[in-house]
């Protein structure tokens, strides 16, 4: 029940003015909010592994941020018009002015959620590996675009003209059915966008780990849709035209949050676990590097682990130029080649090409036998055992016998 006798000069928060608390949250989260953005520009510019994601990127996450930080600011300063008050202490002035700027805020903020859209769309595209990704981060896109069309211009007309701001006090449409159906639809992009994503990131070349770590850091948008959720249960008493300047606290500081976490979630695609994904050298290295980086061999004295030029390319400074074996030799046996003086001074290291094996789908034919005449003479490496038998030897006649025919051929002259 509204008394304004019992309101107190020095208190901040009361039972006729919840103003205070919106005021400390709002403000909270707009420095939240610059700090994260602030984080992420110095990020872009100082390090070297971000440099490959886009410049429009950053331009959609600074407009992303101000958007959100200007309805956090509008919805604080409407405190000093007497929102959180009961409607009893306030007068026609004051609720013209509280008006107005929940009008502006309500503009800031659906502008906010559209654009922290639009980067995460950009990340999904650049991510796409084939035609029919793209096509999905497209069609996506342009739902967006159609919602963020259709809604503003329910905000813009919602109410009489020419003052479209007297959602209170003027005559408006029937304002529940239309911000449930907007947030239905704004909950079933966000859940398209963390379907498609863990999509995308699970189709990559990678191992299990960086997947899970990309996965998990995509799937924090679900804090966006329970926060839509949150803000469907305070709609109805935030329009309500019993008391709507005391009742609307919950929903402003539910959607406050809303708009700053999907700033901040535009900000996280900057993390490591995610910009490896863009990285072509890292994916597509990744998964043979981490099988093959480091072998230990049985065999290896102590031990010692095998590390292969892949891994030592990407811990080590030198700048590794593959050439082929030929090129490595010519430039060995001329000192002043240019490959030996590019070496000399950049201190480069040069690898020969390894040409990897064409795989066969279909097994070669078998080439025919060799003739007979095309054969090796093996004959020397084998074996071969010959018995030979003694000669035959004629037997005349004993020796005596041949004593007395030759004395006897002496005796006769004949000898």
């Amino acid at each position: 029940m509204c008394k304004p006798t019992e309101v107190r000069s020095n208190a901040l928060i009361t039972a006729q003015n919840h103003g205070p608390i919106l005021v400390m949250v709002a403000w909270f989260l707009a420095c939240l909010l610059a700090l994260c953005t602030a984080v992420r520009i110095i990020s872009r510019c100082r390090s070297q592994r971000l440099h490959h994601l886009p410049l429009s990127d950053d331009i959609v996450v600074v407009s992303a941020s101000l958007c959100g930080i200007g309805a956090t600011v509008i919805i604080s300063t409407a405190i000093d018009s007497g929102l959180g008050k009961r409607q009893c202490l306030l007068n026609s002035v004051d609720m013209d002015q509280i008006q107005m700027k929940v009008f502006i805020s309500t503009i800031l903020f659906v502008l906010a959620l559209s654009i922290s859209k639009c980067s995460i769309l950009v990340f999904l595209h650049q991510l796409a590996d084939n035609t029919l990704q793209r096509v999905g981060v497209t069609i996506i896109g342009i739902v967006v675009l159609i919602w963020t069309l259709a809604v503003m211009a329910g905000i813009v007309f919602e109410c009489e003209m020419p003052r479209p701001w007297e959602i209170w006090t003027g005559k408006c449409i029937p304002m529940l059915p239309f911000w449930i159906t907007a947030t239905t639809v704004d909950i079933v992009i966000d859940a398209t966008l963390i379907i498609l994503s863990a999509h995308m990131v699970w189709t990559l070349r990678l191992d299990y780990h960086q997947k899970t770590l990309a996965t998990v850091v995509l799937s924090l948008r679900l804090f966006l849709i329970a926060a839509s959720s949150i803000r469907l249960v305070f709609l109805e008493q935030a329009l309500s035209h019993t008391d709507p300047t005391f009742t609307y606290i919950p929903y402003a500081i539910t959607t406050q949050c809303h708009s700053t976490l999907s700033v901040i979630l535009a900000c996280t695609l900057a993390l490591r676990p995610l910009t490896n994904l863009l990285d072509p050298g890292i994916s597509q290295h990744s998964l043979k590097h981490r099988r093959h980086s480091k072998h230990w061999s049985g065999t290896t004295i102590g031990g010692t682990p095998y590390e292969s030029y892949d891994s030592f390319a990407l811990n080590s400074k030198s700048h590794i130029i593959r050439e082929p074996l030929h090129t490595i030799q010519r430039s060995m046996s001329a000192p002043t080649s240019p490959a030996t003086s590019r070496n000399s001074l950049n201190e480069d290291i040069l690898l020969p090409e390894v040409v990897l094996p064409s795989r066969y789908t279909k097994a070669p034919p078998r080439p025919p036998p060799p003739r007979d005449e095309e054969r090796p003479d093996l004959s020397m490496f084998t074996q071969t055992t010959i018995i030979r038998e003694p000669p035959m030897v004629t037997r005349v006649g004993s020796v005596r016998s041949k004593v007395a025919r030759g004395k006897s051929l002496k005796e006769r002259g004949l000898a």
